[in-house]
């Protein structure tokens, strides 16, 4: 893999482990590598094999064509409005919450 496709997928690995809320060490406990191994792999100084890639992709629920391609699936799109939705549903709760606990004061 030239260092330029390298470098990209490693910038996705570390986009996706992000966006999933991990740290290096908690990715690399996960796929039972060390986290110096996660690191060269977002940096693009190592390139996982597939397996890895399979298992970082179930990790971090995006598709194995988003690591591959570099392009936002429907699925990797809809699990990102349902991660918004879920956060709005929580604060329109915590809003009632509140309204509540300010018409008992």
């Amino acid at each position: 893999m030239s260092h330029s496709l390298t470098s990209s997928l490693g910038k996705r690995i570390s986009y996706a482990r992000k966006d999933s809320s991990l740290s290096q060490k908690d990715l690399a406990e996960k796929l039972q590598i060390s986290d110096r191994a996660v690191s060269a792999y977002e940096v693009g100084r190592a390139t996982p094999p597939l397996e890895t890639l399979q298992k970082i992709s179930k990790i971090t629920q995006k598709s194995l064509h988003y690591f591959l391609e570099g392009e936002y699936s429907e699925s990797d799109l809809e699990s990102k409005l349902d991660k918004v939705q879920q956060e709005l549903d929580q604060i329109k709760t915590l809003l009632r919450q509140q309204k509540k606990s300010a018409m008992l004061d």
